[in-house]
């Protein structure tokens, strides 16, 4: 673990080096990957950061006011977000890689993208709203009983506002409430009213995203324009896999994404919501992996030919390593290993072709 100064911030980054595999003879390009709010690169452990490495070099960092980067007074709007980014990957001295991100971190992506579009060789969105496009989303809430209304009252929440449309920062600042105060009633309560357990890795992580919307700018920096706007989605030529849990609030902007990006990989996981990366890492990294290995096959094959002829890539051309010590998942169909190694000559794949052998649709 290492720290990267952006803008007068010191931000923590973890560096994971390219793990050799028996699939993985040719290194892809590097890997960043980019968590929501509310959370920190452990995020992206708990949803298989390791195994990714195994593709090629990968990079978590905990964005500003985050993990263990510094809390400034403020810049946390996406386009400061998106500057720390930029820092980062400058010094990390990237040229050319991927960029993975989940929730908020999409829009931070996103703008990286537009920025940079000759840096970013893809974009992996798991289940991110995009703000231009969904303003505001619903939390859903549960019927929740009498006795959990008072359980809710006893800790000055009041069970009627829970359910108001919003920007997601009031349902984890509750979310966050009731793992400090209700104690080891935390998990029943969350269950009752949200359907999820908890959210924060500890105590100290739900302190201090209390402290960032109480005492930083975060609430005011958030409700800044984002960067871009819906007609600036349409012009990004980027490949991007669209990852959405099927029972998640931000599927509109899922959707709508797939629609205006002609470059877009669309795949919606059934009966997952918004952190299906830590509770079905398979869910996350399968189609994740395979769609890495085809935008790897992509750049290697431009590399070899310049500006190649776009000939298509058949499904038995997907090769990627194996999955160790994660839970099963029934949701994505099995990954197709090589039979023989990729032929010499090399063609790029088209994006329908893509579609196809991603297994998304």
């Amino acid at each position: 673990m290492s720290r990267i100064e952006s803008h007068g911030v010191m931000l923590s980054v973890t560096d994971l080096p390219r793990r050799p595999g028996r699939r993985t003879r040719q290194p892809g390009l590097p890997v960043v990957m980019v968590h929501g709010l509310a959370a920190s690169s452990a995020f992206w452990y708990a949803a298989g950061a390791p195994i990714l490495s195994l593709m090629g070099r990968t990079v978590l960092y905990d964005l500003r006011g985050h993990g263990k980067s510094d809390v400034p007074d403020s810049g946390y709007g996406v386009a400061s977000m998106a500057r720390d980014l930029e820092a980062l990957i400058e010094k990390l001295g990237l040229t050319r890689y991927h960029l993975v991100a989940h929730s908020f971190g999409g829009m931070i992506a996103l703008t990286q993208a537009m920025r940079h579009p000759d840096q970013v060789a893809s974009l992996t969105l798991v289940d991110v709203r995009i703000r231009p496009i969904q303003s505001k989303i619903s939390i859903p809430v549960a019927d929740i009983p009498p006795a959990v209304e008072r359980q809710l009252a006893d800790l000055g929440i009041d069970a009627g506002k829970l359910n108001q449309a919003g920007d997601g920062v009031d349902y984890l600042r509750t979310v966050a409430r009731i793992e400090i105060e209700a104690g080891d009633r935390a998990a029943g309560l969350l269950a009752a009213v949200y359907r999820h357990p908890k959210l924060f890795r500890n105590r100290r992580n739900a302190e201090r995203w209390i402290e960032l919307c109480e005492r930083v700018s975060l609430i005011a920096d958030l409700a800044e324009e984002p960067s871009f706007t819906a007609a600036d989605l349409a012009k990004l030529k980027v490949p991007m896999l669209i990852l959405v849990g099927g029972q998640s609030n931000t599927l509109p902007s899922a959707r709508e994404l797939a629609r205006l990006c002609p470059h877009a990989v669309f795949h919606e996981v059934p009966g997952v919501g918004h952190f299906f990366p830590m509770s079905k890492p398979r869910a996350f990294l399968r189609p994740t992996m395979r769609f890495l290995h085809l935008a790897n096959q992509r750049e290697w094959r431009q590399t070899l030919q310049g500006t190649a002829r776009e000939l298509p890539l058949t499904p038995a051309n997907v090769q990627v390593s194996p999955l160790p010590q994660i839970e099963a998942s029934p949701q994505i169909e099995p990954l197709r290993p090589l039979a023989t190694p990729p032929p010499a000559e090399i063609r790029t794949a088209d994006f329908a072709t893509l579609r196809r052998a991603s297994g998304a649709s």
